[in-house]
């Protein structure tokens, strides 16, 4: 079910910042072209070339590569889009939100969610490798996890958005239709999403990050 809502108290007029429209519409585009087209270089790059196509630290980076094409190909051009048609979402229709919110929400905390396994597998790669040495290490170790982590993303987001018994509200006068899908309301889905879709994959790629920093110094002072 679902309600649409084009009379929201607070209109993009009044919360918009300050920067002129056409200035924000013109780095808009300039920096997600430029952008997208990086994305299709390296990608190209990445799946063309046979050694770095097997090197296992590569293989979460395709998908990163490719989740982030989610936000520069639907999520960036449905905000220019909502600043040419001056603050109103087009075409105004359900569907518009749901796509634009499975790539601002899913694709985004998917990149999150894999960016934390990746900081964890740098520590595997760089100082256990004879862990994933073997054909079934590296099944177990490596693409395993990956496709457990991608199954568990694009499962709990189709779920939430398209599935999950809810009424959503959509204000096609707000930049994301307002950027609250209706599961966020729900004290379990919410608290999940927000604890384990983001403050648990931000949090561990900050340690284990300093955590590789620190373990890559202390062997050179090893050496």
């Amino acid at each position: 079910m679902a309600t649409d809502d084009n009379t929201n108290e607070t209109s993009f007029e009044d919360s918009e910042i300050s920067l002129p429209r056409p200035i924000r519409l013109w780095v808009l585009v300039i920096f997600d072209s430029s952008s997208i087209i990086c994305t299709l270089l390296l990608l190209y790059y990445l799946s063309h070339n046979r050694a770095s196509r097997k090197a296992l630290h590569n293989h979460v980076i395709i998908i990163l590569l490719i989740l982030g094409l989610g936000t520069q190909l639907i999520d960036v051009p449905s905000y220019i889009a909502f600043i040419i048609h001056s603050g109103v979402v087009k075409p105004s229709i359900p569907s518009s939100c749901l796509v634009w919110w499975f790539a601002a929400f899913g694709m985004y905390n998917g990149g999150t969610i894999l960016m934390a396994w990746a900081s964890f597998e740098r520590h595997i790669l760089v100082f256990n490798y004879r862990w994933i040495s073997t054909q079934k290490g590296r099944i177990l170790g490596h693409y395993l996890p990956i496709s457990i982590l991608l199954l568990y993303i694009i499962t709990f987001y189709i779920y939430v958005l398209f599935i999950f018994p809810c009424e959503n509200t959509y204000d096609y006068t707000l930049p994301i239709c307002n950027a609250y899908p209706c599961y966020q309301a729900d004290p379990f889905i919410g608290m999940w999403e927000f604890i384990v879709n983001n403050i648990v994959p931000s949090v561990l790629v900050a340690i284990l990050s300093f955590a590789l920093l620190i373990r890559v110094i202390q062997q050179k002072r090893r050496l």
